[in-house]
């Protein structure tokens, strides 16, 4: 037993010092195999080469709804200054490939916690931030989107997802500060048409550092369960479906087209 107060404050610092220098030794710095896929990818953004860049993405690049997917090279470069402000671009050309960069299991090498995603063959295949410019036309399109809409769903803070399924048309909407809503119809229908059914307050519950996640809708003894993916392999979907009775799963369809 530690009896004096001056003790147990040497003790302390004692104990401080120790974890220090243990997690210290012991930061982890990228692997040496996975150089060889980060390294032209930070020389690209160093010197600028838009052209570069874009030989750098795996295609399509995703972007967040109601934002189109990049689909190609061409498409790239006339969005660049959309996607990459010159802040981000600087992080990244002057990132550090042993402190700055982490591999994530299958999910691919994160930049800064998540910031950028590469795989292992040196392809881009995840931008988590948005650019003012890129923001301001989401904010365009938003608008274009609440006028097709049918009245009684047209009033939203943000899109968040639109999605089609082999028998279904869902989206979902934040109404504000994350009350999230979720709004179907049967696949033939228009969304100018009165939606089939509409859950509010719905809940997201994110899946590690990678961004995948999923809503959770509530009515009565079902659940309307929605997974999103953002990092996945080349055969994943952009996401699928679940509704349970309680337990008990009554049904799982994957998206098929996602806007």
């Amino acid at each position: 037993m530690i009896k004096s107060k001056g003790l147990l404050m040497k003790y302390l610092n004692y104990l401080l010092l120790c974890l220090s220098i243990f997690f210290t030794s012991n930061t982890f710095a990228l692997e040496q195999k996975y150089h060889e896929s980060v390294l032209p990818v930070i020389v690209a953004f160093k010197t600028q080469d838009k052209t570069e860049i874009a030989a750098h993405i795996r295609y399509p690049l995703k972007r967040q709804y109601p934002l189109p997917d990049i689909k190609n090279e061409a498409e790239f470069i006339n969005r660049f200054d959309e996607v990459f402000d010159e802040e981000l671009v600087a992080v990244i050309g002057s990132s550090n490939v042993n402190t700055d960069w982490d591999s994530v299991g299958w999910r691919g090498i994160m930049l800064n916690s998540g910031v950028m995603w590469v795989d292992t063959d040196g392809k881009i295949i995840g931008i988590n931030s948005h650019t003012a410019k890129e923001q301001a036309f989401a904010k365009r399109l938003i608008e274009q989107d609440k006028q097709s809409l049918h009245s009684s769903i047209n009033t939203f803070e943000e899109p968040v997802l639109d999605w089609k399924t082999a028998n279904y048309h869902i989206r979902v909407d934040d109404l504000g500060d994350r009350n999230y809503r979720y709004v179907v119809w049967d696949i033939d229908k228009k969304i100018s048409d009165k939606p089939d059914m509409v859950l509010l307050n719905g809940d997201i519950t994110f899946e590690g550092s990678g961004g995948n996640h999923h809503y959770t809708f509530k009515n009565g003894r079902y659940s309307y369960i929605l997974h999103v993916t953002v990092i996945g392999c080349d055969t994943s979907p952009p996401g699928w479906l679940e509704v349970y009775k309680d337990d008990e799963q009554l049904l799982k369809e994957r998206v098929i087209s996602a806007e």
